[in-house]
């Protein structure tokens, strides 16, 4: 039909759409830990990202720590968790562990933020489900799955953490290089060890801090030591 002036087409409007948004601000975030993987997060990062200015961030993320879980859950939902569920439940375990670490090494800045003073990002605990679901799977349950979840989520952040400061390549490097300034009796007690920690690897001594998780695990249909026998 041919517009007339009663019934004029109808024409975009002018103006610009809004930039910000939840999306876009976090979408920021996780470009910023992909590009610069050793520098912590920040609202001024971000809003320098978005070219905005940091109080612009505060009509779509109510705090800093908002900021930095959704970013999280941007990370965390990205882990491609390859668990063999037809292996036994502690070869999963040990892929649940291996997965997480993989992942978040990409995100070193991602590490500090799953567990904040006064608060633990709830993300990690969607991502911390898989481990809880193989436990349960295997038939653990009550304290026994508590303290066995504990023990290898504490095992494989400390590693990851401790990774994320200072691969340990370097922390072998360092270690040796600080050998002339050692006491003398703190040289001689590393002596033996300098060799054989050298021959390891990142992968390797994972490998090794997960051998040694999972060989202090519980069977989970083992009954508990009677106070007898603890005697």
């Amino acid at each position: 039909m041919t517009p007339t002036a009663k019934n004029p087409a109808k024409t975009p409007k002018l103006g610009r759409p809004p930039r910000l948004s939840r999306e876009t601000i976090l979408d920021a975030g996780l470009s910023l830990l992909e590009r610069f993987p050793d520098e912590p997060l920040t609202l001024s990062r971000v809003a320098k990202e978005v070219d905005a200015v940091p109080a612009a961030l505060y009509r779509h993320v109510n705090s800093h720590d908002e900021l930095l879980d959704g970013v999280l859950g941007r990370v965390l939902d990205g882990i491609p968790f390859e668990i063999r569920y037809s292996a036994s439940w502690r070869t999963q375990v040990r892929d649940w562990m291996t997965c997480v670490r993989a992942h978040l090494l990409r995100y070193p800045a991602a590490v500090s933020i799953v567990g904040r003073r006064g608060r633990t990002s709830p993300a990690w605990f969607d991502a911390s489900a898989v481990l809880v679901e193989i436990l349960k799977r295997a038939g653990m349950h009550g304290a026994r799955l508590a303290h066995s979840y504990l023990w290898i989520t504490e095992s494989t952040m400390g590693c990851v953490a401790n990774e994320s400061i200072l691969p340990y390549p370097e922390q072998v490097r360092g270690a040796a290089s600080a050998q002339s300034e050692m006491t003398e009796e703190a040289r001689k007690s590393h002596a033996a060890l300098g060799h054989h920690l050298a021959e390891l690897d990142s992968e390797t001594f994972f490998k090794l801090i997960a051998d040694h998780t999972l060989a202090a695990l519980p069977e989970p249909n083992a009954k508990p030591a009677s106070r007898s026998s603890r005697r």
